[in-house]
């Protein structure tokens, strides 16, 4: 099952915007983690008017999967996504 904040299910702009690229690296990191999440432009932009660039991830924990919150520490669960992030990013960036 896949979770978003926002309703809208269109398909990102290729990989050469910078919105696209990161909803990239982050719905890789989702997929590469086993999590349940796929996120969409509006549901970045969302995050990032709630919580800027610094803890979108924690803030989706905390607002929509607030149960895995029992079991994990958000900073644990930022720090995952991120380090698969940086694996994706690195790996793209090879290719290039």
């Amino acid at each position: 099952m896949r979770t978003s904040i926002s309703g809208s299910n269109k398909a990102p702009s290729p990989v050469s915007d910078p919105v696209a690229a990161e909803l990239a690296s982050y719905n890789h990191a989702f997929t590469e983690l086993e999590l349940p999440w796929q996120w969409d432009a509006a549901t970045l932009l969302e995050l990032k008017s709630l919580a800027g660039d610094s803890d979108l991830v924690g803030t989706y924990v905390e607002r929509k999967q607030a149960h895995l919150l029992r079991a994990y520490e958000k900073a644990f669960l930022g720090e995952l996504v991120r380090s698969a992030r940086e694996r994706y990013r690195n790996t793209h960036a090879a290719l290039s």
